[in-house]
């Protein structure tokens, strides 16, 4: 299948294997399949990985870039947080939130793919690489088609990079004005106990009460075959603040796109950050 027709459509990809064998009694997985998490403490600095080389691999942000896609895009003027995009009346049967006019800031959590599509050839791929650069988001390459290069693996970014540029997002000192970088914060606010990807809204194991969420997911497979879910973002948990990067992926195949974010919950409650819901 061509790339670009799964990640339009939203194709759920398969994923064979739970957790890394690091992250605490989980069961093990093919050897081609891999993980990582980044946990940072933002009162104290301090950084936890499950894996220092797995938390160095770039990987395509797939919608994780959305992030940043949306910020550059409301600091170039490009759109303003109120500009709505009309849907064009293309049917996403899997995505129903697809099926409606969007701004910057509704197509956020329903990763309405269309939007940034549009959005992407009036940044350009030269101002936006540009914009990368400075933001220090992964290898900063925007080359090939401006509609696809986050999804198709040509932008690759590492979970240690994503949580080094969500640090300074959270904290609002990135250099793109503070109102874009709160907006953009509160469109990312989850419901309790849940997170919303291009499919629906759908619960996370553990316990989430007195918990804020502020997250992003991502899906894709990319050129080259590889399969890669996300989760990045915040966790505001018992009076402590946890910025954080979930992956899972796979070399040669693809991965459930949930996957990234089943990964943070059972890692969050293994830590003792949120609880185990009891059975």
């Amino acid at each position: 299948m061509n790339h670009r027709i799964g990640i339009a459509t939203g194709l759920v990809l398969l994923w064979c294997a739970r957790a890394s064998p690091g992250l605490g009694g989980a069961a093990a997985q093919p050897a081609s399949t891999h993980s990582c998490v980044v946990i940072a403490d933002t009162a104290s600095s301090h950084i936890w990985r499950s894996q220092a080389a797995a938390c160095a691999t770039r990987l395509a942000p797939a919608s994780t870039f959305k992030i940043p896609h949306a910020l550059v895009g409301l600091e170039t003027g490009v759109v303003t947080p109120t500009t709505s995009e009309p849907w064009d009346g293309t049917a996403y049967p899997n995505q129903p939130e697809w099926q409606r006019s969007h701004t910057v800031l509704s197509a956020l959590k329903p990763s309405v793919l269309w939007f940034f599509q549009r959005m992407a050839p009036r940044i350009g791929a030269a101002r936006m690489h540009e914009w990368l650069t400075r933001l220090k988001y992964g290898n900063a390459d925007t080359s090939g088609d401006v509609k696809f290069y986050w999804v198709n693996g040509t932008l690759r970014v590492s979970p240690d990079e994503q949580v080094a540029f969500l640090r300074q997002f959270f904290a609002g000192t990135l250099p793109v004005h503070g109102e874009y970088q709160h907006l953009v914060q509160e469109a990312l606010v989850q419901k309790i106990g849940t997170v919303q990807n291009a499919t629906g809204i759908h619960p996370l194991d553990g316990v989430w009460d007195k918990t804020t969420l502020t997250s992003k997911t991502g899906a894709t497979r990319a050129a080259n075959g590889q399969g890669v879910s996300w989760l990045v973002g915040q966790l505001k948990a018992e009076g402590r603040d946890y910025v954080f990067a979930s992956a899972v992926w796979h070399d040669r195949d693809g991965v459930d796109a949930l996957a990234g974010a089943r990964l943070a919950a059972r890692t969050f409650a293994d830590r003792g950050i949120i609880r185990s819901r009891k059975r």
